[in-house]
């Protein structure tokens, strides 16, 4: 039996097998094919909540995996998608503040401290270390292979794109 769903051609994104191979079946995942879906059936503002649900109660590096689409959610319907962005993050940035004051007994972003210390080297980064930037663009060759420097030619390419060639 063949079911057929609006989500069917996911399968032939080669983000989506990326996505697939990189993070596996988990919640980042199913969110990813999620935020596919609703790219395909042109539906900007979903897309980019979805994004901020990801980025937020997920795993914040993923934020690297829904840029793509969020850019070019912005880019054809802003005021939707950025009120729909916003609007999702706050909210949920105000959740895990809330559940984040729970736990610890005083007010913090675990979101937050995650970027904090892994991306500006925050706190204290003795204790593992921390990496330039150089360090994750020889890793998104590493882990991403040809598709990486794909993605970087089509930043590059995206602005001279005519209608007709971009949908």
């Amino acid at each position: 039996m063949i079911v057929v769903s609006p989500f069917t051609p996911l399968h032939l994104f080669p983000l989506r097998f990326l996505v697939k191979i990189a993070l596996g079946v988990n919640r980042i995942g199913i969110l990813n094919s999620i935020n596919c879906g609703l790219f395909l059936l042109e539906k900007p503002a979903w897309a980019v909540a979805v994004a901020a649900v990801g980025v937020i109660l997920g795993w914040p590096f993923s934020i690297l995996a829904f840029l793509p689409l969020t850019f070019y959610s912005l880019a054809k319907q802003f005021k939707q998608a950025f009120l729909s962005g916003a609007v999702t993050s706050i909210a949920l940035l105000a959740l895990s503040i809330l559940v984040d004051h729970c736990y610890y007994q005083r007010w913090t972003s675990s979101v937050f401290n995650l970027l904090v210390y892994n991306v500006l080297g925050g706190g204290e980064s003795h204790l593992y270390g921390t990496e330039g930037p150089l360090f994750y663009i020889r890793n998104g060759f590493n882990n991403f292979n040809f598709c990486f420097i794909l993605a970087l030619l089509f930043l590059g390419i995206l602005p001279n794109c005519k209608e007709k060639v971009c949908p």
